[in-house]
């Protein structure tokens, strides 16, 4: 019996020592590539009139994960987080920085070729104040394998007034836990530049007049008929990254939605009014006001303003309305625009 009991004891023993093995080889990763990223944030990122909730164009790190090849299968498992964020009311993914009405938000995906999966919540996987796992798998190719994931910062307007230097945004950190704790890096720095301000333009043709040519009946045989095109130019100066949206106003009939601008108390002309013309479309007016969808707002500036001098072209024409009787044809509308 007391041999029986010996011989346990040794293969106890054995076992201990061949656990203590395969622990002195468990496998590790390296983080490199673009770790410690600070975004460089362009001037007047955000128009004035955009609404609360607009976001910005994303500004991306790429991260290396270079991990130990091993004989047999393994997965690498990655922690990422912003531990030091201050979440911005009413959300769970967008962070404070030192800009008052300005957050950040984080994600992570795959950069191509790279087949990561999150624990939950699929990818891009957002990042948040408390840990989120990414986990990576290693073949069994007894080589050394790379992984490259796409670390993203987004910046929102959560207010009427992003005025300000920016130069904190909260750190995002990663760090490897299984199969051992090893490798740890900051993606995202903590810090970055920018400026913003209020982006607009400044009118360079703040009171146009327009003489219109003399019309005949003739010339307008219908309702509906238009005649006498003739330029209307407006001159603006904007910063640069602005779309301008413009609402022309009945100055008459501040209420006018339609697309005949109607005539002053002292014209004395009947059934004539007036059309503005833009893009070889006639303008609808509308009241007057900057509000992001204004009835009438139409886009005055297809794309974003490069900054500088830009000259918008437009016609004013006569229109028939009705039974027409000579006589003079005045009327007046003003345009206001919406930065968004």
């Amino acid at each position: 019996m007391l041999k029986k009991v010996a011989f346990v004891a040794y293969l106890v023993a054995q076992f201990v020592l061949c656990v203590s093995a395969v622990h002195a080889a468990v496998p590790a990763c390296t983080i490199s590539g673009g770790i410690n990223f600070a975004p460089d944030v362009p001037s007047n990122i955000f128009p004035r009139d955009a609404p609360a909730g607009t976001q910005s164009a994303p500004y991306s790190t790429l991260v290396t994960l270079t991990c130990t090849p091993d004989t047999t299968a393994y997965t690498i498992s990655l922690y990422t987080l912003t531990p030091t964020a201050v979440a911005v009311p009413g959300f769970t993914n967008y962070y404070k920085t030192d800009v008052p009405d300005i957050a950040v938000r984080y994600t992570a995906e795959n950069a191509p070729g790279t087949s990561c999966t999150a624990w939950s919540g699929g990818m891009p996987s957002q990042i948040l104040i408390i840990q989120r796992t990414l986990n990576c798998n290693v073949a069994a190719t007894g080589q050394s394998q790379t992984f490259t994931l796409k670390y993203t910062a987004y910046f929102m307007k959560i207010g009427n007034a992003p005025i300000g230097k920016l130069t904190t945004i909260p750190a995002v950190t990663i760090q490897e836990y299984a199969p051992a704790t090893s490798a740890t890096a900051n993606v995202f720095s903590g810090l970055a530049t920018g400026t913003f301000a209020v982006a607009a333009c400044t009118v360079t043709t703040p009171s146009i007049a327009v003489s219109m040519p003399k019309t005949y009946t003739y010339r307008l045989p219908n309702v509906g008929s238009t005649d006498g095109d003739t330029s209307l130019n407006i001159g603006l100066n904007c910063d640069p990254g602005v779309k301008v949206y413009t609402t022309l106003t009945d100055v008459n009939t501040p209420a006018n939605t339609t697309t005949t601008l109607t005539l002053d108390a002292d014209s004395t002309a009947q059934g004539i009014g007036y059309q503005i013309v833009f893009g070889k479309k006639p303008i609808n007016f509308g009241v007057d006001s900057s509000v992001p969808g204004n009835p009438g707002q139409f886009l005055m500036t297809p794309a974003q303003t490069p900054g500088g001098a830009i000259t918008v072209p437009l016609t004013a024409r006569y229109i028939r309305t009705g039974k027409i009787g000579s006589g003079s044809a005045n009327a007046k509308a003003t345009f206001t625009m919406s930065y968004q």
